[in-house]
């Protein structure tokens, strides 16, 4: 099974010199946020598969407007493929009006809510959110932040990827794209990542 993940900008290599023989077999898309919905939508048109998402802190707009035919997974456990995946949107509140953005006590309910099925469910392969986890490629401000409970659920459930964008790589913040944390990979999304699973 082949992904492809995509979050934050548009890459040229995805759109102004797309060239479709570059991406062969891609089967399913994974946004993490903050693109905007016209290019969401176009990807599931020249890849001609699914699309699974979660709004990035400045995807406000995605109640009026959402990417036609894309799955937005936030506060959901859906199937992809054989995967168990669920999905978390938004940033850590930052007190802009009009973005998605959580306190972590929200983020922590949002996660609650999910506990009996994700139990039930015995198994969790991807965790897909916007911002990253607490202390694993965040930063200090307040923007910024990883979510504590999502290190937590790293720690509690082991998800063989937990797949998050926001913390764009050319911030420098010195951080690699993908770290390993216990067993689980964490991958930053920004722009476009093809993640092959057996």
């Amino acid at each position: 099974m082949k992904l492809l993940i995509v979050g934050d900008t548009v890459d040229p290599k995805l759109y102004d010199h797309f060239r479709r023989e570059r991406f062969p077999d891609i089967n399913y898309i994974l946004s993490v946020g903050d693109l905007p919905a016209w290019y969401l939508s176009y990807l599931m048109s020249v890849f001609n598969c699914p699309l699974y998402y979660v709004r990035g802190n400045h995807d406000h707009n995605f109640d009026r407007e959402p990417p036609e035919g894309g799955d937005n997974i936030h506060g959901r456990i859906v199937k992809v493929g054989n995967l168990t995946v669920v999905g978390f949107e938004g940033s850590m509140h930052y007190h802009s009006p009009k973005a998605v953005q959580k306190t972590e006590r929200e983020m922590w309910w949002e996660w609650h809510r999910l506990r009996f099925r994700l139990f039930l469910r015995r198994r969790v392969d991807i965790i897909l959110t916007h911002a990253p986890p607490f202390g694993i490629h965040d930063a200090e401000d307040q923007c910024h932040k990883g979510f504590l409970s999502f290190s937590r659920m790293i720690y509690k459930y082991r998800p063989s990827y937990f797949i998050h964008g926001h913390t764009h790589l050319n911030y420098g913040l010195k951080q690699k794209r993908i770290d390993i944390v216990n067993e689980t990979t964490v991958i930053n999304g920004y722009g476009y990542y093809i993640l092959e699973i057996d």
